[in-house]
């Protein structure tokens, strides 16, 4: 059985008791402003900032805030197994890291931190379509942690089910299929920066690396042709059940 998750609050007292404090906040509204005092305006715009007036946002986070964890007193914890398997998959509690693709514009190491993060936890890292390391960059970072990827399918089978293909060799075990992102939001913080980090060629290093990407393409592709390849086939509208 992993070491309970409540041994990180421990060792954050023990260390205090040195004189050692923690190097980042532990309230998640104070990292949000940490970030944004941290990072270029246009990546925290673009990692923060919703689409329209952010009401659906808002709206989401209202209704979570409405959950209530129930308190059920004098029950025997002093074992405590939060273990549960999920897709085939061994987890040490149902946690895992979402995808979050482009991951560079806040960290050069991007989902190569996060993979190792996640095996050094035992927690499963997914890796998203929109990355900024491929596939099997990450499958190495992550080692022998568990993880999954997260397709954006593309409006072109033959990647799509290269994609697949190359997450299933590099030891992805799930599949995670995003099925709501058929083209890109109307994002004001994105737009009212003429920021969007893929046509810098962020974001995309799962495209650039797969051959059935690069298969059309002339030996000689210059990065724009790469990127107007891939702004042509990311959605995929005509998907249906």
């Amino acid at each position: 059985m992993a070491a309970p998750f409540a041994n990180h609050q421990n060792e954050i007292y023990f260390r205090g008791a040195g004189g050692e404090r923690p190097p980042f906040t532990t309230d998640l509204g104070g990292l949000e402003d940490a970030a944004r005092e941290k990072l270029d305006p246009q990546a925290f715009g673009y990692v923060a900032g919703s689409a329209g007036t952010g009401s659906t946002a808002r709206a989401n986070r209202a209704a979570f805030e409405r959950w209530r964890i129930v308190p059920r007193m004098l029950r025997d914890v002093r074992e405590r197994d939060l273990s549960t398997t999920v897709l085939g998959t061994p987890m040490p509690a149902p946690v895992l890291l979402a995808p979050v693709g482009v991951q560079t514009i806040v960290h050069p190491d991007g989902e190569l931190a996060s993979a190792r993060a996640a095996t050094a936890t035992g927690l499963v890292f997914v890796h998203s379509t929109a990355a900024a390391h491929s596939i099997e960059q990450v499958a190495g970072a992550s080692g022998d942690g568990s993880r999954w990827y997260q397709l954006y399918w593309p409006d072109d089978r033959a990647v799509a089910a290269s994609l697949v293909g190359r997450a299933e060799a590099a030891g992805y075990s799930a599949l995670i299929v995003t099925l709501d992102t058929f083209m890109m939001g109307w994002r004001p913080t994105d737009l009212d920066t003429a920021y969007l980090p893929f046509l810098q060629g962020i974001g995309i290093a799962n495209y650039l690396t797969d051959p059935a990407f690069n298969a059309p393409l002339p030996p000689d592709a210059q990065d724009f042709d790469k990127v107007f390849r891939w702004a042509g086939m990311f959605g995929n509208p005509s998907l249906t059940w």
